[in-house]
């Protein structure tokens, strides 16, 4: 019986050599090359592939990615893979190619994340597996959405009434945290404030986001919305950092009350506002000095008053307006922005819009670094 078993059943080894499955064959994805062009003179957003043969780039027809600006070349440039790498060479264009700020005048190897600028229009040089591309994209998408999102709080602007505003919002490519806004607290009783979240992307812009909605609807119980000093320190306690994912914000804050003219204010880690008054040659600074919302359990904050005559001009504007770097490298301070206060209007802008111009105009090329707010309100 034991012998008969034996020869009937398969040796170990041989059932074992069975019962295993083919290994299967990985195929490695392939690296990709693309560039993400930014949307820019009613041109959507999208992505090109470049590779396996080059890729022109210009405002002509034949051009394998077509850029419609008159500040576009019809050729401008010539994308072409040269083993891994991309390669770009300008084509004798009239304003030339800019790669990560500055002006190329021979073949430039990109790296990921390179930034091209061709007029208007800013193009990012990607690679990696097609796979990675995607998520990446998702989450700039959710990023984009986080900043939508931000934009749809801001106030539409007053353009009469004892109090006017304007404004010009131009978020940065990395999302930055700013936010701003005003409105009346009663018949005689007008707000206004300017925040800025530290670090960037969507938790910057949803703090900030959050912000402006206690704000505009006046939603701290137990607090007066006329004191500067008390919602400042209601803030304070509703957002310390430690409860914030280790983030803080920055804060200028105001009530004008049009039946004494005293705009009664205060500020948490912001520079001063700067109001202009008709016959003065230099802007007037207000300022509190308070640490950052978020820092500081308990802190007693500090308001302060000033009177405001007929006339005169607030300025509220996020430290993006001022801390920029021009073509040659120079690093902006506020003493550089505050000059532009005190020059004249430009026919068919709004203030905020003149103070843009001059500040993109003063920066090096491509998008800023830091979201741009700039505020201006009128007192009749």
């Amino acid at each position: 019986m034991t012998s008969d078993a034996t020869e009937r059943h398969e040796p170990e080894e041989e059932r074992t050599m069975l019962r295993r499955a083919a290994p299967s064959v990985a195929t490695a994805e392939p690296i990709v090359h693309v560039l993400d062009v930014e949307a820019a003179e009613g041109l959507p957003a999208r992505r090109v592939a470049i590779g396996p043969g080059p890729l022109t780039v210009g405002r002509g027809a034949q051009a394998g990615l077509v850029l419609p600006s008159g500040d576009v070349s019809r050729s401008h440039c010539i994308m072409a893979m040269d083993g891994e790498a991309v390669i770009v060479t300008d084509l004798g264009s009239t304003n030339g190619t800019i790669v990560d700020g500055r002006r190329i005048e021979a073949p430039a190897r990109l790296i990921p994340g390179a930034r091209l600028v061709l007029g208007p229009f800013t193009l990012v040089y990607r690679n990696g597996r097609a796979s990675d591309l995607a998520r990446t994209e998702e989450v700039e998408k959710d990023l984009a959405r986080a900043g939508r999102y931000v934009e749809a709080l801001l106030p539409l602007p007053i353009a009469d009434g004892p109090v006017r505003a304007t404004w010009r919002f131009v978020p940065s490519t990395n999302i930055g945290g700013d936010g701003f806004g005003y409105g009346w607290i009663d018949q005689h009783r007008f707000a206004m404030w300017l925040l800025d979240v530290s670090g960037h992307g969507a938790g910057s812009a949803l703090l900030a986001a959050s912000v402006m909605n206690l704000l505009r609807v006046h939603s701290l119980p137990g607090t007066d919305f006329t004191d500067a000093a008390a919602v400042l320190a209601a803030l304070n306690d509703r957002f310390q950092m430690d409860r914030q994912g280790g983030m803080y914000f920055t804060i200028w804050y105001g009530v004008y009350d049009t039946r004494t003219r005293l705009l009664g204010f205060g500020c948490a880690g912001q520079h001063p506002a700067f109001m202009s008054v008709p016959g003065d040659a230099d802007a007037q600074a207000l300022w509190v000095k308070n640490p950052a919302v978020g820092l500081a359990e308990d802190w007693p904050y500090r308001r302060a008053e000033v009177a405001v005559p007929a006339g005169a001009r607030l300025y509220l504007f996020s430290d993006g307006a001022f801390e920029i770097q021009t073509a040659d490298g120079r690093q902006l301070t506020l003493g550089d922005f505050l000059p532009l206060l005190g020059r004249p209007a430009m026919p068919g802008a709004t203030e905020p819009e003149r103070l843009w111009r001059a500040v993109r105009g003063a920066a090096r090329p491509g998008p800023l670094d830091d979201d741009v707010s700039l505020v201006t309100l009128d007192f009749t």
